[in-house]
């Protein structure tokens, strides 16, 4: 692999919660015990470890990028997970929608807003 790629190691504490979480929205996931798991699915691959400080988990957050967005958020939104935004044009120039995971990570989701397709609407903040 010649690539270089960031993976998002986010912070759980119940990777069987977390796993039936990602399952419902489509995702693989590999459990290593119960103190780690690897998500995959929609192109993304998300790295979650075990921790005993949940309250961590609210203060956490991680940034998707790339104009696959709105197919996933379309393929996430028909799974109906209840912690997923619309999709917004933010004011920085990026189009964006979140999710938080069951425990409080924030998952963001963006595009460069010059990148959308000419007939999409998204929201705008």
């Amino acid at each position: 692999m010649t690539d270089l790629q960031a993976i998002p190691i986010l912070l759980t504490p119940s990777i069987p919660e977390t796993r039936a979480f990602a399952e419902t929205l489509g995702f693989d996931v590999e459990s290593f015990g119960d103190g780690y798991a690897v998500l995959r699915g929609h192109g993304i691959e998300l790295h979650y470890s075990f921790t005993t400080r949940p309250e961590v988990c609210s203060e956490t957050s991680c940034y998707v990028r790339g104009g696959g967005i709105l197919a996933l958020h379309a393929a996430l939104r028909a799974r109906n997970p209840a912690q997923l935004s619309d999709i917004v044009s933010r004011p920085w120039g990026m189009t964006e929608f979140y999710l938080h995971d069951p425990h409080g990570n924030l998952l963001k989701f963006g595009m460069s807003t010059d990148e959308l397709p000419s007939d999409f609407q998204p929201n705008t903040e």
